[in-house]
Order: structure tokens, then sequence, then C-alpha cells
């Protein structure tokens, strides 16, 4: 894999939101192109790197999203300012604009009922809630798939760790007449848990404890009706939702494990003078990322598969504790064709 030199790229002039670290809009390859600078981590207490390792979880997350199908936006590695960047395609235009889910749901009347907290309340996390919102939520009747992306996200993204996805970080595109569709999926910045150090990932691949610790230590925003954390790999693997059952399926039908593996591995150690992985990198995150599709994905799938059969609920299996560790546009289609990326 070669990293594309950003250094000469003009400014489109596009400004993007986000607290994660540094956006730059640039122009590239006849497109306007966001790219995403590794975040600064001096506030962050504890043991951690100068800089997230954000740009590489970004790319590896948005690629796994592509291998299993699901539209997402197109993402390259590269260099700008002497620092590994993370170039997403903007697949927003004149015509196109991002709504995101939270204010989609910020549009709902708080006389709807069966709702735990306030209807309207765009950043409410509480699960049924969300659930019944996509469900009710006008703009979003007419579009195809949206519960299907829903799970697909919440399945896909306890996969890759990435404990960052919430209501603002999804949506649907609008060319403002009323005509709306769902956008690729963007903002996998926070995945691969990409605040480790060079010498904890040393210290995690002596250890296999720490490994399985890393890869059961996967979180949500979501908590149920009574206040209380969601956590996915237990949610998952119950088998108490027939929707995120489904997603379960279509996963594990897609993912191939060599296919991710091949791909850490192409990343290159260093380009243009720039270090582009801690030292340990592509080691550590195939023995996490195997730990939990070996040890947690596909014995819950056999059991949910089981059970199906028999009738018998799925086995209690040991996923971690109770709450996990540590606490459009044309063109838009999954990695077979590349569309506008975000």
């Amino acid at each position: 894999m070669a990293l594309i030199d950003f250094e000469g790229c003009e400014k489109s002039r596009r400004f993007y939101a986000g607290n994660a670290g540094r956006k730059v809009g640039v122009v590239w390859n006849g497109g306007n192109w966001i790219l995403k600078f590794p975040g600064p981590t001096g506030r962050l207490q504890g043991s951690v790197p100068s800089y997230t390792t954000a740009p590489l979880s970004e790319f590896l997350g948005s690629h796994v999203y592509g291998m299993l199908g699901i539209p997402v936006h197109e993402t390259v590695l590269g260099i700008r300012g002497g620092k590994v960047v993370c170039a997403c395609r903007d697949f927003t235009d004149d015509d196109w604009e991002l709504v995101e889910f939270h204010d989609l749901k910020n549009s709902l009347s708080d006389d709807e009922p069966g709702f735990t907290e306030s209807a309207s309340t765009g950043s409410g996390v509480v699960l049924a809630d969300v659930r019944a919102a996509i469900n009710r939520i006008p703009e979003l009747a007419g579009i195809d798939g949206v519960r299907e992306r829903f799970w697909d996200m919440f399945v896909t993204d306890a996969f890759i760790r990435n404990i960052d996805r919430n209501n603002t970080n999804w949506g649907v595109l609008s060319d403002r007449k009323g005509h709306y569709r769902l956008a690729p999926v963007y903002d996998n910045g926070n995945s691969f848990n990409n605040k480790r150090t060079e010498a904890a990932i040393e210290r995690r691949l002596s250890k296999d404890e720490l490994i399985r610790q890393d890869a059961l230590d996967v979180r949500s925003c979501y908590i149920t009706d009574k206040g209380k954390p969601i956590a996915p790999l237990k949610y998952i693997a119950s088998g108490q939702d027939p929707q995120c059952t489904l997603a379960f399926g279509r996963f594990m039908e897609r993912y191939e494990p060599d296919r991710l593996y091949s791909l850490i591995d192409s990343i290159p150690e260093q380009a243009m003078g720039v270090t582009v992985l801690p030292e340990g990198f592509k080691e550590y995150h195939k023995a996490v990322m195997a730990w939990r599709y070996e040890n947690v994905f596909v014995p819950a799938w056999e059991d949910l598969r089981g059970s199906a059969v028999s009738g018998a609920r799925p086995g209690d299996r040991d996923l971690g504790p109770a709450e996990p560790f540590g606490t459009g546009i044309p063109g838009i289609s999954a990695e077979t064709r590349p569309g506008p990326v975000r």
C-alpha cells in the first residue's frame, strides 16, 4: 500500500465539525476530501501516546464495513504536515446535505407515546427509544434499509470496537426537496483501541490475558430503559433482539478474517520519512481481532443457531462483566464499488 502525498493539495474552503482532532478540507483526485489528523491526547489521563492513531482506525474501520458490503465512505491514508492522515471523500455536495439522526429525532413530537425520555431528545440513547424513533420519523419511513443499517452498525461497531457511535454520526442525505437516502457509514476513527502506547502494546503482546481483556472491552453509548449501560457483545450474544440477530447473521456470513489481516499487513511502517505504525501495531490488532472473532463472535453465533433449531435460550458465555472492561448520491456503494467517503 502506498500512502498519498497530500502536502501540495489546495484547501477546499469547506469546514467540518467534530472534537476528535483537526480536520482540513482539500481538493484531491477531482473531488472534495476531508483530511483527518491524529488527535492530541494532552488532556487525557493515564498512559497514552502524544497523538492517537485515529487516522489508522478510521481507515481500518471503514474498510471492515466495505468488506461486509455495507455502504461506507471512501478512505485512503496519506501524509500532510508531517503526520499520517486519513483522507475521507466528502459525500455531501451542493445538492445533497447530511442530516444526522440526532436532528431527525429532535423533530419528533413529545406527545409520541411509548418513549422513556422525551421523544424529541436528539441526544437520547435509550435503545428502546432509538428503535421507536427509527420507526416513527416520517423522513425515514420512505427509505429502505434504515433499520437494517442501524443494526449492521451496532454489530460491526462492536466488532471493530467503535465506542463513539451515537446519534450525531449517522444519518441520511437530503436534497432539500423532500427526498432522502441513507448516508454511507462514516466516522469510524474511535475504533481499534486508538490510544494504545507502544509500551502498552508490547505488554499486551506478552500476556494472553491482556489480549483477552482488550478483546472484551467493548462499549456503546446505548442504555436500557432503566438507565443501565448496554454491553454490545452480551446484547448480540443474548439473541433477545431479532433485528440484531439478523444483522449478526449478515456479519457472520460476510466477514473473512484473512482479508482484514491482509489489509493490516499491507500498511507500511514508514512513508515519506514519517512513522506510520507504532511498534507492534500489526501483531497486536490481529491478535485482538482474532480473539474477539474466534472466542466471542463464532461461539455466540453457533449458540444462536443451535437455539433456533432446539428452541432453547442461548447459553451464557464468558463475555466479561455486565459492564464492559474499563467500565444519496449516485455512486455510493460497498467496497466492491466504493462511493463517496466522509
